[in-house]
């Protein structure tokens, strides 16, 4: 295995890999499986692992501006980045005191529009939440709980409003099945026939969610 890997054993049945938007490669495995079985593992994985490292080491590329804090999505366009003593967007650049005040200062531009955006398709879909609020999530856009309580990721403002309304309808889908199952697909296909489309185009921003947290 010619890339490095981080290996956790714990209580499951067997192996799996996943592979982060960076290119951080994690193998989980049973208690019990040789070193020389997870080796194994992964030369019969290795086709797969070199496409998928491939293709994230593109998407970071062309994002490298994004990545290295020089500029920002906001709503799906590229804005300059400038670290000030304000935070704020101003014409076609976004000001901020510091990496972990994108968060406030993007709940605070966009929140109340979105919310707004959130109900007029809960009318029109009649599928209604138990409410909606936004935090730092650092693996996912949503969350839809037992109560139907509804939880964006804040960097869902960074998307293109399509991807967003992907993202919202996503979770209000929940709020009748919660699962992934085929059913809960075509409910989502009934109210969103090009869902696929815009389920793959996310895909090129999921580098986003690691971003804006590591740094103080």
């Amino acid at each position: 295995m010619k890339y490095k890997y981080d290996l956790v054993w714990s209580v499951r049945r067997s192996i799996s890999i996943t592979i982060s938007a960076e290119n951080k490669i994690t193998v989980r495995c049973p208690w019990g499986v040789s070193k020389t079985e997870v080796e194994q593992f992964l030369s019969n994985k290795e086709n797969w692992i070199e496409k998928v490292v491939l293709k994230n080491s593109e998407k970071l590329t062309l994002n490298d501006d994004i990545v290295e804090y020089r500029k920002i999505y906001v709503c799906g366009k590229k804005l300059d980045l400038v670290f000030s003593d304000r935070n704020a967007f101003e014409g076609g650049t976004v000001y901020i005191k510091t990496v972990k005040d994108i968060e406030k200062l993007f709940i605070s531009e966009f929140y109340v529009a979105f919310a707004e955006r959130l109900k007029a398709m809960e009318e029109k879909t009649k599928l209604i939440s138990g409410g909606v609020f936004i935090k730092d999530y650092k693996s996912r856009w949503g969350c839809c709980d037992a109560k139907n309580i509804l939880t964006f990721n804040f960097r869902i403002f960074m998307l293109p409003q399509d991807l967003q309304e992907y993202i919202m309808l996503h979770e209000l889908c929940h709020t009748l099945c919660h699962n992934h199952s085929p059913a809960y697909w075509k409910l989502v296909k009934g109210y969103m026939p090009d869902y696929e489309n815009r389920r793959l185009r996310l895909k090129s921003f999921d580098f986003l969610v690691s971003l804006y947290s590591r740094i103080n």
